[in-house]
């Protein structure tokens, strides 16, 4: 049996009930251009016709996504559960002859990269192409069988970026403004201190956030509050299960600030295109990830080439610590860009009981999943 089929049977009953319910969560078919499909050895693949042209055209391929995981430290266990979950979504829906493009990959820029890489005496680059690569080997030990595999650091990545900035900016929907509030680097995010814990503590990484003071340019987020409303009110299947749905809600109607997308005092990241003196900050640019993915290496890249190869996608399979920044941020970023939403985001919770279980059956050594030979 394969490593995959044993770390998914075999583990907590968590997992298996996540991917039951994704896997049969077949969207209906979208009108969209096919995109050309390579038979992958093992693998149950739709087959596409090339008689006549009264053949139906071929159905829009299932486009599966995990996070792009961010590399400023090697995958970890919660890492492994978001893929595994996700491989299993993507071997049913081949086996009903979907055309499935399974995508992941590696979210290489910021400050939180920058600052790891130089504890570790090493250039951001260098540790970038040391930790992708371990995700690389992690995935192939557990048997994953991903379609693609993005790096944010790859040049055609960087060209949808600009792309995609480019047409936000002629939007209307990008400005420039002074920002001090208390920022959790962890997050790569400015808090509310509403939200924040004793000492003013990140509820996430349980970190103090510290005072900062910068300017950036924004997204404005808060002209499409009404927008997102009507999207979860339309398609209440948008956000899964539903008491995340419910937790996307209550953020949305408390009111929808706009946010910083560069940074002046980050050098590790895509350079602002109207202003090289600052960074794109992370998330308008791994969020871009889902797209460029599309894209073959060593070709003239641009958005709309990323578009017309297999979007919106079917399921985006996320943590529910990034709930906000996929249910919220992305799909805004994408109607002002003029792009289709995602048919639907799910939030999974953390592993608990996972680790304990796994030492038990000797798949986890000294912090690390131990790999298994058949």
């Amino acid at each position: 049996a394969m490593a995959a089929g044993r770390a998914f049977f075999c583990a907590p009953s968590s997992i298996g009930a996540t991917a039951r319910r994704l896997a049969f969560a077949s969207p209906p078919a979208r009108p969209l251009a096919s995109a050309p499909h390579r038979r992958v050895r093992g693998r149950c693949c739709a087959s596409i016709s090339s008689s006549s042209d009264a053949s139906p055209p071929a159905p829009p391929p299932y486009v599966l996504t995990t996070p792009l995981y961010y590399v400023n430290a090697p995958p970890h266990m919660g890492s492994a559960y978001t893929t595994i979950a996700a491989d299993a979504v993507a071997r049913f829906q081949r086996l009903l002859e979907k055309r499935v493009i399974f995508i992941t990959g590696t979210d290489e820029h910021g400050e939180k990269i920058a600052t790891s890489a130089e504890a570790s005496g090493r250039n951001p680059k260098e540790h970038c192409d040391i930790i992708s690569n371990s995700y690389k080997m992690l995935w192939a030990d557990l048997d994953i069988e991903y379609d693609k595999f993005i790096r944010t650091t790859d040049p055609k990545h960087e060209a949808v970026v600009n792309d995609f900035y480019s047409r936000v900016l002629s939007s209307g929907d990008i400005y420039r403004a002074d920002y001090e509030g208390l920022y959790c680097v962890s997050c790569e995010e400015y808090k509310d201190e509403k939200e924040l814990g004793e000492n003013n503590c990140c509820p996430v990484h349980l970190k103090p956030c510290v005072p900062r003071k910068e300017d950036n340019y924004f997204f404005a987020l808060s002209k499409y509050q009404h927008k997102l409303e009507e999207l979860l009110t339309s398609n209440p299947n948008f956000v899964r299960p539903s008491h995340r749905l419910h937790e996307v809600e209550g953020w949305i109607k408390s009111g929808l600030r706009d946010f910083s997308i560069s940074r002046a005092s980050v050098e590790w990241g895509i350079p602002v295109p109207n202003d090289t003196k600052q960074t794109i900050y992370v998330w308008f640019d791994a969020l871009l990830g889902y797209l460029s993915a599309s894209l073959d290496d060593g070709e003239q890249a641009s958005l709309q080439q990323a578009v017309d190869r297999g979007w919106p996608a079917s399921l985006h399979l996320i943590g529910k610590d990034i709930l906000r920044f996929h249910a919220i941020y992305w799909p805004a970023m994408l109607m002002s860009a003029g792009i289709s939403v995602p048919d639907a985001v799910f939030g999974h919770g953390f592993l608990t009981k996972l680790l304990f279980i796994l030492q038990i059956l000797g798949w986890h050594e000294d912090g690390k999943i131990a790999r298994q030979h058949t």
